[in-house]
C-alpha cells in the first residue's frame, strides 16, 4: 500500500473524542428512550461494538 492510501486511510477514522462522545450519545439515548432491559443490552453491545473500533485504531490485540 503506498503512502498516499494510507494516509487517505487513516483520515476516515474516528477520533477517540468522536468515538467516545458518540458512545455518551448513544448510551443516553438508550437510557432515555428505552426500559431498563433495552438500556442494559443496548450499552453491553455498544461496549463491545467501540471496543472493536478502538482496537482496530491502535491495534491492543491482535
Amino acid at each position: 500500500m503506498s503512502a498516499s492510501q494510507q494516509s487517505h486511510q487513516d483520515s476516515n477514522e474516528l477520533s477517540t473524542f468522536q468515538l467516545i462522545a458518540i458512545f455518551c450519545i448513544f448510551s443516553f439515548l438508550l437510557i432515555w428512550l428505552g426500559d431498563t432491559f433495552t438500556a442494559t443490552v443496548g450499552i453491553l453491545g455498544e461496549i463491545i461494538i467501540f471496543a472493536f473500533a478502538y482496537n482496530e485504531k491502535h491495534k491492543l490485540v491482535d
